[in-house]
């Protein structure tokens, strides 16, 4: 079974943001936000939503000192 190792907190996300430097904050998966009931379903239904490989778990980015937000895919590793 794969897992997200940011969804299971188990890697502490470390990017900086390309135009201020600053380190940026990792948020929820992006299917959580398609509609308030989201977050309620399983992985396996939201996962085949977004037509990326399931081995991917895809996250809103921020920096919170200017503002940029990017999407990151994150690499799934077996439970």
């Amino acid at each position: 079974m794969l897992i997200c190792p940011v969804c299971n907190g188990l890697v502490d996300y470390n990017k900086k943001c390309p135009l201020c430097g600053n380190r940026m904050e990792i948020l929820d998966r992006i299917e959580n936000y398609y509609d308030s009931y989201s977050a309620d379903l399983p992985y396996e239904i939201t996962d085949l939503n977004d037509g990326d490989p399931s081995y991917i778990c895809k996250h809103i980015i921020l920096c919170p000192s200017c503002g940029y937000r990017d999407v990151e895919g994150i690499y799934n590793i077996q439970k």
